[in-house]
C-alpha cells in the first residue's frame, strides 16, 4: 500500500486496467478504515448549538483559522446559551 505506479499512456492496456484495479483497491480500503460502525450519537442540544455556533463562527471569519480556537469559542456560546 501507498505504491504508485505511473504509466506512460503509450503502454498496454491491460497494464492500465491492472493499475486502475489497484487504486480503487486500495481508495477503498482507505475509506473502509475512516467508516464508524457503532450507534449513532444522540444529538443533544448542547451539540446541535455548538455547530449552529461554529457555522456562525465560520461564516464570519476571514482568511486562515485555527480549529481549536473555533472550537472552543463555539463550545463558550453553547455553553453560555444553555446557562439559563
Amino acid at each position: 500500500m501507498g505504491k504508485t505506479t505511473l504509466i506512460k499512456p503509450s503502454e498496454n492496456s491491460s497494464d492500465v486496467i491492472k493499475v486502475n484495479a489497484m487504486l480503487e483497491e486500495e481508495a477503498k480500503q482507505f475509506t473502509a478504515k475512516k467508516k464508524y460502525n457503532g450507534p449513532p450519537k444522540p444529538m443533544t442540544s448542547r451539540i446541535y448549538l455548538i455547530g449552529m455556533a461554529m457555522n456562525a463562527l465560520l461564516s464570519r471569519s476571514t482568511g486562515l483559522v485555527r480549529r481549536e480556537e473555533i472550537k472552543r469559542e463555539a463550545e463558550d456560546w453553547a455553553d453560555f446559551m444553555l446557562e439559563d
